[in-house]
């Protein structure tokens, strides 16, 4: 049976996976400051020793994400929209539009019926719109970052924060620590300050039914509400939704290997 790989180099984290054609044989999702072919190496080793497989039972590796082109021994390399589109479509094969939020980025596609990408729009160079901002909301806050959801959900209301600048927001989020606001009312503030931003990504795309959220911020449930509220529309999330684009560039790797197998035979 052949045997394939994604990886997904993030700015913060490298996600690996290996698939063999049909389903998710294992994935690992590994936060590191090393260079990223160093990392991605070890991580990908890692994981096909947790699996009992050798790198000659791979067929291809391919690799997407902020990293990709520092990782050299994959096979091949594509883009983060492809990949997204290409994960979420097949664990939710009835997806549309596709919103993919990492730490340093958020992009949101739009497919075809048939699930072919067929626009996408990105965010501006501006963080807060992005998984970083929400990070660095915790900081300020002195609270774990997997607190900013549920502490957000509790609160009564919600503090102003600019959306425009993340600079400028981190003013006002100091600012509001320093007049006392409750940490709830700012987390709901910095939620929706992040909120704000990837809304406009979901009308600038137009959105259709089927909005699929992936990226690790989509497992923070006050994120999702206040985003299904800005948005009007209900998420579908993937039960782990960090590792969907390392899916979708492993799922690359199968098509190409089967296309070039395809050729050979003619």
């Amino acid at each position: 049976m052949p045997f394939y790989a994604g990886i997904d180099v993030g700015a913060q984290s490298i996600k690996v996976v290996v698939f063999d054609g049909e389903k998710i044989l294992g994935a690992r999702i590994v936060v590191t400051e090393d260079e990223a072919n160093r990392a991605a190496q070890r991580i990908y080793e890692d994981l096909l020793g947790e699996l009992k497989l050798s790198g000659s039972d791979v067929e291809k590796i391919y690799v997407t994400g902020w990293g990709a082109d520092d990782v050299l021994f994959a096979d091949g390399k594509s883009s983060e929209q492809v990949c997204a589109a290409k994960g979420a479509r097949f664990l939710i094969p009835t997806a549309r539009t596709i919103l993919d939020m990492g730490a340093e980025g958020s992009r949101v596609m739009k497919l075809s019926a048939d699930g072919i990408l067929e626009e996408f729009v990105n965010n501006s160079k501006c963080a807060s719109g992005t998984g970083s901002f929400i990070e660095l909301g915790a900081v300020y806050l002195q609270v774990p970052i997997e607190q900013m959801g549920p502490l957000s959900l509790s609160a009564d209301g919600s503090a102003d924060v600019s959306s425009t600048c993340a600079v400028f927001a981190e003013s006002v989020i100091i600012s509001n620590i320093h007049k006392g606001e409750p940490l709830e009312r700012i987390a709901a503030g910095i939620h929706k300050s992040a909120a704000t931003r990837v809304s406009e990504l979901l009308g600038r795309i137009g959105k259709v039914d089927d909005v699929v959220f992936v990226g690790g911020p989509a497992k923070n449930r006050g994120l999702v509400r206040i985003l299904e509220e800005m948005s009007g529309v209900s998420f579908k999330i993937p039960d782990n939704p960090q590792i969907v684009v390392a899916l979708g560039a492993a799922l690359q790797a199968s098509t190409k290997q089967k296309r070039k197998r395809r050729k050979g035979a003619t």
